[in-house]
């Protein structure tokens, strides 16, 4: 097959797509993370073609370093890793109980008014900004010392998730159980990419540096990291910036507030 990874993008949109439908107020979240994921989308020219050597749209990754394909798969993975948690426990995410409001707070001062409209909606984005950054930077770092670039990515997350976990102790159940879960869905969807088009992975991915030769049921266990990385970052990445928390769904459809539905 000539575009494998458009095939593999359009994999990962599946689960994205069922989430979707069964769980209306999962879909804020979902789009906030596709948002969040894009800018990584421009690291393709980190994996190609030292991690993998696919063949990409128009021949984008060529051209500009990362294809419509990098898109669609980030958007897909982003979507099934953060909400995988809340899928299969039956949690939603609820806003978090705000703090205590603080006398000088209240002051008039054009400086301190913490409470216009629209400071309250960039808050969120600027901390979620950051966090991004403090990946794409610390990703960087590690290729700078010579660590493979899946694995620097995979380090980079981990390290940025970790941080966040220190100042939101709650979310580490929800943490780790996401990441075993996203791990899952992408062992799984890899397996059925692996049918639909045999002898895949031995084309087109290159011998791994760290775990060479190694995989699970014939994918490599490369990916999978990859997988586990991600379920970790992308489940309390955005309950830390976004300020909510996980709580049993009764009734998923009415489970957010309006302002919590809303984007």
């Amino acid at each position: 097959m000539k575009h494998e990874f458009l095939l593999l993008s359009l994999l990962f949109l599946l689960p994205a797509g069922v989430i979707w439908h069964v769980r209306p107020d999962l879909r804020a979240l979902m789009k906030r993370m596709a948002l969040a994921s894009t800018p990584f989308a421009a690291t393709e020219r980190l994996f190609y073609p030292e991690y993998w050597t696919p063949k990409f749209l128009f021949d984008l990754a060529d051209r500009i370093g990362f294809g419509v394909e990098d898109v669609l798969f980030l958007a897909g993975l982003s979507a099934f890793a953060s909400t995988a948690y809340a899928v299969v426990f039956r949690r939603a995410p609820v806003p978090c109980s705000p703090p205590p409001a603080r006398p000088w707070s209240r002051l008039d001062r054009p400086w301190s008014r913490l409470d216009r409209p629209w400071l309250r909606a960039a808050r969120p984005w600027l901390r979620a900004a950051a966090a991004i950054a403090s990946a794409l930077a610390a990703a960087r770092a590690l290729l700078a010392v010579g660590v493979p670039v899946l694995y620097a990515a995979v380090a980079a997350m981990m390290a940025v998730a970790a941080a966040l976990l220190a100042a939101r102790g709650d979310l580490l159940v929800p943490t780790v159980l996401g990441a075993l879960l996203s791990a899952a869905v992408y062992l799984g969807l890899c397996l059925v990419f692996a049918a639909l088009v045999p002898g895949v992975f031995e084309r087109t991915w290159r011998p791994s540096v760290l775990l060479p030769g190694r995989a699970l049921l014939g994918v490599p266990l490369d990916e999978i990291l990859y997988g586990l990385g991600a379920g970790f970052a992308a489940t309390v990445f955005p309950a830390w910036a976004f300020e909510f928390r996980y709580a049993r769904a009764a009734r998923v459809s009415s489970a957010l507030p309006p302002r919590a539905r809303g984007d």
